[in-house]
């Protein structure tokens, strides 16, 4: 075992570094694996590079690129691969990367990606979740990079593909817009966590949750947050019957946008509590938990982005009141 694997930090254990440093990457866990999509490289430099992650015998293994190189996006799973939607592209410094309006599946039988009906408009840093087969796209930044967006789009997956079959229709319109929240599907319903009101102008912090309920197509707040949250897109991930969001932005009441250090939690009908720290203060980093134990990669903290690629094992951080999430 190398001098990385064994070194400590809080209850954490190095693991092999990530191929390259990323923050504000797409990611989600799927057959015992964690997918790692594209996001920012070389300080700011969108990537279309996808890794794998395998904790078995933990080993990075790289996938086929992305179509395009683009972060500010979510990713869901469905029977047969992978979905992802609109997004920023191409960013090269000193120009800004771009808000667009694709959809694509990535296909694990045939190791390619497939294009979708393109969205209504051009969305990026809204909440991407699936229930059932039809996939939801909520919210998110206008094409100014500013302007947040109200609309609720979704996409039947069963009969796109099918000859007259419908495109994105509307919904019950998001009732607080904003970008970069937090998405996560528990019991059927889509929660939307945190966020911040626009981008390019001020990036405000928000503590607001919201529930969307398919049956009745409607929303109602959830629990809030302490704090204004937002930048944990890629960190966020229900296990068992448990939210948990990772790192991200955070503004304290009263106080100046930082970096958060917090591992949350929130269970079925309950509220927010923290976890436990990371090894320190991280934006926009990736992270799941598998067999029980917590992984956590990559992510910014105001310098040059990370590479380091951390565990906690259940042993350390399961305690009363969260054990319900590993009854997966």
């Amino acid at each position: 075992m190398s001098e990385a694997q064994t070194t400590e930090l809080n209850g954490w254990s190095r693991l092999s570094d990530m191929p390259v440093g990323k923050w504000e990457p797409a990611t989600i866990a799927r057959d015992g694996r964690f997918y790692v999509f594209g996001g920012y490289e070389d300080n700011i430099a969108s990537s279309k590079r996808t890794d794998i992650y395998d904790p078995a015998d933990d080993s990075w293994t790289r996938m086929q690129d992305l179509p395009s190189a683009i972060s500010h996006v979510n990713l869901v799973n469905d029977d047969g691969g992978i979905w992802f939607a609109g997004g920023m592209k191409d960013k090269r410094q000193p120009a800004k990367d771009f808000i667009i309006d694709e959809v694509w599946q990535y296909c694990l039988e045939q190791d390619r990606y497939i294009a979708a009906p393109l969205l209504p408009g051009r969305r990026a840093g809204g909440g991407l979740a699936r229930i059932g087969n039809r996939l939801h796209y909520i919210s998110g930044l206008k094409q100014d990079r500013d302007s947040d967006a109200s609309e609720h789009w979704v996409l039947d997956l069963d009969t796109w593909e099918q000859e007259g079959g419908e495109g994105w229709q509307r919904l019950a319109p998001f009732p607080l817009p904003r970008n970069q929240f937090s998405t996560a599907v528990l019991n059927d319903e889509i929660y939307c966590i945190g966020g911040q009101f626009n981008h390019d102008s001020q990036q405000l912090d928000q503590p607001n949750v919201d529930i969307y309920d398919p049956m009745s197509d409607t929303w109602r707040a959830g629990p809030p947050l302490s704090y204004g949250h937002s930048h944990s897109e890629g960190a966020t991930f229900v296990y068992g019957d448990t939210i948990f969001m990772v790192g991200g932005h955070s503004t304290p009441p009263g106080g100046k946008k930082g970096f958060s250090d917090d591992v949350l939690a929130l269970p079925a009908g309950g509220e927010w509590q923290t976890v436990c720290k990371l090894p320190r203060a991280t934006s926009s980093p990736a992270a799941t938990i598998i067999d029980d134990n917590l992984y956590f990669a990559g992510g910014w903290n105001g310098g040059m982005n990370e590479n380091k690629v951390w565990l906690m094992s259940s042993e350390v951080w399961v305690r009363p009141g969260i054990s319900a999430a590993l009854s997966a």
